[in-house]
């Protein structure tokens, strides 16, 4: 009876370190609003008063400035939406995949265009899904298809799945820069980026997506290696 009892303590225990962590990001994200917004009105303020007298160095450091704050705020956003993906979840219910992806294009159309992506998807199923947090997921597993090349080259996109006895699988597959195989577990945590100064982002699509298939009782897997593109793979229970 022992390891029952000790299995269940660590399982509560987990839970509650859960819990408290998304209290922390969502205390940590909503508190920084005002003081935030603060700091970019009085920003605002200053410069617009000082518009046609600034130096070259100044203008820099101002460019600098409002760089460090849309950081900031996107990554309180990313702490927010992480922070309500249990506290403010939707019911489970029949969801046809076809249209979330296709309202995920939609929300990504500026970016496609911008990249000229080809995106080939297949038929998909209907699962039992949060409808919402479905799409949210494939938005940010999308834009992460979209944004990790190099060069001019053609960017391509594909999006699969294949019914297993249990569950539905999924893939979302690129043909940009790839991961190493030493950072698949390391870019699912949150604000980990392998090149800040390169591509867009705080590094927090992958964590949300994790968070996402972990609710819904599934998982997801990286398969990728440098120079050959990215395969995310996860999982959708039957029921």
């Amino acid at each position: 009876m022992q390891p029952v009892i000790q299995k269940d303590l660590v399982e509560s225990r987990t839970d509650q370190i859960a819990r408290d962590y998304e209290d922390f990001a969502y205390i940590v994200s909503h508190d920084l609003n005002a003081p935030l917004r603060h700091v970019k009105e009085f920003t605002r303020l200053l410069i617009g008063s000082r518009q046609n007298n600034l130096t070259e160095e100044e203008q820099e450091y101002i460019g600098l400035l409002e760089t460090s704050l849309k950081k900031i705020d996107d990554m309180q956003q990313a702490l927010l939406t992480f922070s309500r993906l249990n506290t403010r979840a939707g019911p489970m219910r029949e969801t046809n995949c076809n249209d979330i992806v296709t309202n995920a294009l939609q929300e990504l159309d500026n970016a496609i265009r911008q990249y000229c992506v080809v995106i080939e998807c297949s038929e998909l199923p209907v699962v039992i899904a949060d409808p919402n947090q479905l799409q949210l997921l494939f938005v940010n597993l999308i834009d992460n298809a979209l944004k990790f090349h190099e060069g001019n080259g053609k960017r391509e996109i594909t999006i699969t799945s294949i019914q297993k006895e249990e569950n539905w699988l999924f893939e979302i597959k690129d043909n940009g820069i790839g991961i190493a195989k030493e950072y698949h577990e390391e870019v699912l945590r949150l604000f980990r980026r392998l090149a800040p100064d390169k591509y867009k982002g705080v590094g927090a699509g992958l964590t949300i997506a994790h968070k996402i298939i972990q609710r819904h009782g599934g998982q997801i897997v990286i398969d990728s290696k440098p120079g050959t593109g990215t395969s995310v793979f996860f999982s959708i229970p039957k029921s």
